[in-house]
């Protein structure tokens, strides 16, 4: 059976599960239960830990999404924990890691706010709702031309979500997926899968 590794912060913990019952008989999942993987620094951090922690060195496929919590706004500059600069020198950093462990990447882009995101300026999301889908868009788009170039997939589950909103996102914050979402965004990745395995 096919080996693959789910990476990924909150919007990956919602998913991972339904990813799996869609692709049962066909692939074993394997991911950190429980984990939020958070910021791409943390991620490249903690990726060697998983893999042993998994007891193996090599798998047949990664699919990873990190971006979400590189946009927070955690100090007093009132600027990106990760700037556009720094989130693709990490996400470079990071592909040479995963690369290590499987020659079948994808990366799923991050999803977008709806519109019950609530804006808090002195919380992480602390500029308007419309700037922060920008910037989001932004990173991934400068991102997605640079991993295309490494041979890695894109999942575009943020272009999902962000064709609407209100089904996709959930009103109690506006930033993580609704039960509808879940499923969605759940289907579209188990098919990225199977179409990246079928390579």
């Amino acid at each position: 059976m096919k080996k693959v590794v789910l990476i990924g912060d909150s919007i990956r913990l919602s998913y991972w599960e339904r990813v799996a019952e869609l692709l049962d008989g066909e692939c074993e999942i394997l991911t950190p239960e429980g984990e939020n993987c958070a910021y791409t620094m943390h991620t490249i951090r903690r990726v060697r830990d998983w893999f042993r922690e998994w007891g193996t060195d090599r798998v047949d496929l990664i699919h990873w999404n990190c971006g979400v919590w590189d946009h927070h706004r955690n100090a007093e500059d009132g600027e990106p924990f990760s700037s556009l600069e720094m989130y693709l020198s990490l996400q470079k950093r990071l592909l040479s890691q995963l690369s290590r462990y499987s020659d079948r990447l994808i990366f799923a882009t991050s999803t977008p706010a709806g519109k019950q995101y609530v804006q808090n300026p002195n919380g992480l999301c602390a500029i308007p709702r419309e700037e922060w889908n920008r910037e989001i868009a932004l990173y991934d788009e400068v991102l997605c031309a640079y991993l295309c170039t490494k041979g890695v997939s894109i999942n575009d589950i943020g272009g999902l979500v962000g064709s609407d909103t209100d089904r996709f996102i959930t009103p109690e914050d506006g930033v993580h997926l609704s039960p509808e979402g879940v499923e969605a965004v759940s289907r579209q990745t188990a098919d990225a899968i199977r179409a990246r395995l079928a390579e």
